[in-house]
């Protein structure tokens, strides 16, 4: 059984930790890391912009923020992530898994 990601909850953790972690590890970060933590962030905020859009029944206004769109945003790529493992559980065999790694010099 797969747990329902908690996208809220996730953005939460980065809005209160990242800027310690960035400041201990951000130089050891690879760029992309950086972007991907400043895109989750920024997700459905004020800093992305928005748009207004209006009911064409009642005439009510309502303001959605722009996403950031990144793979890595659980906000943004949520239900695809869980349509995929969907997917791949499904193209499991039913018997017991298990993984070996071998090296070879």
């Amino acid at each position: 059984m797969t747990r329902p990601i908690r996208r809220d909850r996730d953005r939460g953790v980065f809005r209160r930790f990242a800027g310690d972690y960035l400041s201990a590890h951000g130089a050891s970060m690879p760029p992309s890391h950086r972007r991907a933590v400043a895109h989750i962030l920024a997700c459905r905020t004020e800093a992305l912009g928005g748009r207004v859009g209006r009911c064409d029944n009642c005439g009510a206004e309502i303001f959605s923020y722009h996403s950031c769109k990144n793979r890595s945003c659980p906000k943004c790529h949520g239900p695809q992530i869980q349509r995929w493992l969907a997917a791949r559980k499904a193209e499991m065999l039913p018997c017991r898994y298990f993984h070996v790694t071998v090296t070879v010099p």
